[in-house]
């Protein structure tokens, strides 16, 4: 065998070794581009569910809000025809009604102020201006 012999193997190996390396890069790259794919079809359909799911829970949200007028009112006026019952006065039992939504509604309003103050968050903030103020 001749040295032109010889080198000629050692090119077409080295030939074949880079059109491999090119064979197993493309089937990297298209592998890459499948699994990419999958998962913007995976996130879109997950979107879509939690688009669905977000209308559905406003849906239930509204009704919440309708069901639970109704039955306060309903209790409320139980109350009051209680009190009309045991007191013979309907004006008592009407105050005694409207003392407790009054209480009821100062109440919610104070846990409401409670959660804004909560929301502004103030630990965190002062965190951050403890970091960000210069020591003396």
């Amino acid at each position: 065998m001749s040295e032109d012999d010889s080198a000629a193997q050692a090119e077409s190996r080295g030939d074949d070794s880079v059109a491999a390396d090119f064979a197993a890069a493309r089937i990297t790259f298209e592998h890459a581009v499948a699994a990419v794919g999958a998962a913007w079809a995976l996130l879109c359909t997950e979107l879509q569910l939690a688009r669905s799911s977000a209308i559905a829970l406003a849906g239930f949200a509204l009704l919440l809000i309708v069901l639970g007028v109704g039955a306060w009112l309903a209790t409320s006026a139980a109350i009051a025809a209680g009190i009309y019952q045991w007191s013979g006065n309907i004006f008592y039992g009407i105050a005694a009604v409207a003392l407790g939504n009054i209480v009821g509604a100062a109440f919610v309003l104070f846990a409401i102020r409670r959660c804004w103050s909560d929301m502004s968050l103030p630990r965190t903030r002062r965190a951050i201006g403890s970091i960000t103020r210069p020591k003396p």
